[in-house]
């Protein structure tokens, strides 16, 4: 008769290892110290090595119609340098000791100037705080293609005729649609309406996003205008006194469209042929 078989006794599990214990954490942890203390001590290296040139001084700041001018003295081997406003937005970055802040809204702001050389870049220099006035904002830039015959700042006159301008904001006839979004085309960037010495002597001009927006923007009055040249271009004159006038000469304002409005006190073409461009 055989033997009952004996019960086996259970067997205790192993407790599992614990990621947090142990001394190759503890080794891991020195090593990834030690490397990021190596790596900071490069990148401070990096910012703060001999060679780093001297910081610019001598920052002066003229505060004019829609910009402000700063110009500032050369550092020794300095190949280009930064001019930065307020918390670091880079003005400008070149080898010229000036530049022009033509987008720089109304009210206090502070600048300082970054001098680079091989990589390199400098402390910031001294700051410097200048008062503006109102601006075009981000289109400055457009309406400074356009010197003489534009105001370079709201509320200010333009050298030709002190001619006056207002920031039209309503879309394009091809822009406004029947939703909150509009048609969903977007074809017009900006638009100014001016008065030339008078309100009787109105214009404006259009830039537009690109040059299909300008075509379709130019034919759609074809059908019933006539064709016409001017001095900087071709243009259309519709049977209600409206001329769109193209500049086709200069390729830096393709994307710029004059509009003039015929008025008892002037020529359509007299006036487009007369604009300082």
């Amino acid at each position: 008769m055989n033997s009952p078989t004996s019960a086996t006794a259970p067997v205790a599990p192993t407790p599992p290892r614990q990621v947090g214990s142990g001394p190759w954490l503890t080794g891991l942890i020195v090593l990834i110290a030690a490397m990021v203390a190596v790596g900071g001590f490069v990148v401070v290296r990096a910012v703060t090595a001999p060679d780093a040139p001297d910081s610019p001084g001598g920052l002066t700041l003229q505060a004019r119609p829609g910009r402000v001018v700063a110009t500032w003295d050369p550092v020794s081997g300095a190949s280009a340098y930064q001019l930065l406003r307020g918390d670091g937005y880079v003005v400008h970055q070149g080898p010229e000791t000036s530049a022009e802040d033509a987008s720089v809204a109304a009210g206090e702001h502070d600048y300082r100037v970054v001098a680079i050389r091989g990589g390199v870049y400098s402390e910031p220099g001294p700051v410097q705080r200048v008062r503006t006035g109102a601006s075009w904002g981000e289109f400055a830039p457009l309406v400074a293609q356009f010197p003489e015959m534009l105001p370079q700042a709201p509320d200010t006159a333009a050298q030709w005729m002190n001619t006056e301008c207002i920031r039209r904001y309503s879309g394009g006839r091809d822009e406004v649609g029947p939703s909150e979004t509009g048609a969903g085309q977007v074809r017009t960037v900006f638009v100014v309406r001016c008065a030339a010495g008078s309100v009787d002597r109105p214009f404006g001009v259009f830039w537009f996003a690109s040059r299909d927006a300008l075509n379709a923007e130019y034919s759609r009055s074809s059908s019933t205008s006539r064709p016409v040249r001017w001095r900087h271009g071709t243009g259309l004159i519709d049977e209600n006194g409206r001329g769109v006038f193209k500049i086709t000469d200069d390729p830096s304002r393709e994307l710029a469209m004059i509009v003039v409005l015929k008025t008892d006190g002037q020529d359509i073409l007299d006036m487009v042929d007369s604009l300082p461009l």
